[in-house]
């Protein structure tokens, strides 16, 4: 048996239960999705497993948990991890070398392994998960998907008998999931897992069960062949398939109109000209391509080493030689990394900030966004799950007035029940976005128009060729 959980209940300070099951088993060789509504419970669950929780993470728990019949309670997480390996959200936060050869060992050496036996690891996971080629490249130059499968690859090296992935896509982008899933289908006859995930049509077709989580319960626990009779929508789960054609609006009007040219000196980033009008324009393509950097150059805020040159207009207004004070008034960027941006105590206050600075300030937006974005409005922003913290971020901005804005994929780890949520509230708003996302479905439910990337450069394409895509099943 891979897992056995009895009467387990999971509580954090100062809050009520945020799990409690009485029993859940996997067997070895099982490969099980957990997913759910963001807060269900889905973190909670795997951070137990691994003994994240209580040793890394402050946590009251009960109950018992065995894997592979090792008491996680009262074990360590390195005596854990020789039995489980955890893949997280962000490879970023697993990478501590600056070769990729060097990371791939790491675990191993750790484990005091023989020379021989270390290399004859990584080659046989290197050819396993598609990184033979990367052996001598830096960590820090390599994409989001690549990172992902070398961090995969430094877990298997350590040679676990399950693998525990905590939503292992959700910062990557539509090739880089493919290569990840790629390797989960190769992987699962070797060994069992537990996949947190929100692209439920990506992993369905490699998994034996699928648990999904509600409130800290198990609401449904079904095997693959039965889950035609849930009807994930309904639950704020992402969709099987497509049900219906959403109207698509049609503006003719240009708010904003650019030319932007970026280069590092060397070479050029970004040679392209982009137009937006009101509603939502889509902006998708490979990590890499430039998509960040575009909307950096058009709300002023490019790094010191990097070049700009071209012109922006907003409302044939130019604006390009405006500092980034100037531009703030008419333009509003939503960053990646959320954190950047808070500077409260709590969520009604970090909301409330830019309204105020831009005397746009109204109690009944405010407290529309809260109650539409389920937040919190006493807690601190830095004590939310990054999902969360996306969306006090989005609120923050959408309570300036501003006419444009500019959101760096505000799609991530949010469920399916947010990302609808977040759709409908930017097309009730008499503005322009331009939003940066991997996120398909988002993009054929909610966008006016569809810009794709590549090499820095603009194209066209429609939300029916991008869900079209993604709903292949490959």
């Amino acid at each position: 048996m891979f897992l056995e959980i009895k009467d387990l209940k999971v509580s954090y300070p100062e809050k009520s239960y945020s799990l409690f099951f009485d029993s859940l088993n996997v067997n070895e060789g099982e490969s099980v999705l957990v997913t759910g509504r963001s807060g269900s419970g889905k973190s909670t669950l795997l951070n137990s497993i691994n003994g994240v929780i209580p040793n890394e993470i402050e946590a009251e728990e009960e109950g018992e948990i065995k894997v592979f019949g090792l008491n996680v309670k009262s074990s360590t997480i390195q005596e854990i991890s020789t039995k489980v390996g955890t893949l997280l959200q962000d490879p970023d936060a697993q990478i501590f070398n600056y070769y990729v050869i060097e990371e791939l060992a790491f675990g191993a050496e750790n484990l005091n392994l023989p020379k021989d036996e270390i290399i004859s690891r990584i080659k046989e996971v290197s050819e396993l998960v598609g990184i033979s080629h990367l052996l001598n490249r830096e960590t820090l130059r390599l994409s989001g998907g690549e990172k992902q499968r070398i961090v995969l690859g430094s877990i298997l090296a350590m040679n676990p008998k399950a693998l525990i992935l905590d939503e292992p896509t959700s910062s990557i982008d539509l090739k880089g999931t493919k290569e990840i899933l790629s390797n989960l289908r190769r992987l699962k006859d070797r060994v069992s897992m537990i996949i947190a995930e929100h692209k439920i049509n990506k992993v369905i077709d490699f998994v034996d069960r699928i648990i999904i989580l509600d409130k800290g319960k198990i609401l449904c626990d079904v095997k693959k062949s039965d889950i035609r009779e849930i009807d994930f929508d309904e639950l704020g789960i992402e969709p099987l398939e497509i049900r219906s054609l959403p109207e698509r609006r049609r503006f003719n009007e240009n708010i904003l109109e650019a030319y932007i040219k970026v280069s590092d000196g060397k070479r050029l980033i970004v040679d392209t000209k982009i137009e937006l009008k009101k509603g939502i324009t889509a902006l998708i393509g490979n990590n890499g391509s430039g998509k960040s950097t575009l909307l950096k150059a058009i709300a002023g805020i490019l790094p010191s080493n990097l070049k700009f040159s071209g012109y922006i207009k907003v409302n044939d207004r130019e604006i390009s030689k405006l500092t980034v004070e100037e531009r703030g008034e008419i333009i509003a960027y939503l960053p990646q990394d959320v954190d950047l941006m808070f500077t409260k105590k709590t969520v009604k206050d970090e909301i409330s900030y830019p309204a105020k600075l831009r005397r746009k300030y109204n109690e009944k937006v405010i407290n529309e966004l809260i109650r539409k974005f389920n937040l919190p409005e006493d807690q601190d922003p830095f004590l939310l799950s990054v999902g969360q913290k996306r969306r006090v971020a989005i609120s923050s901005l959408l309570a300036t007035g501003v006419k444009v804005f500019l959101l760096d994929e505000p799609t991530t780890r949010q469920d399916w029940y947010n990302r609808k949520m977040l759709g409908e509230e930017l097309k009730s708003i008499d503005a322009s976005f331009l939003v940066v996302t991997h996120d398909p479905l988002f993009v054929y439910y909610y966008a006016d128009m569809v810009y794709t990337m590549d090499e820095g450069k603009l194209g066209l394409a429609s939300p029916e060729e991008i869900i079209k895509d993604y709903y292949k099943g490959d």
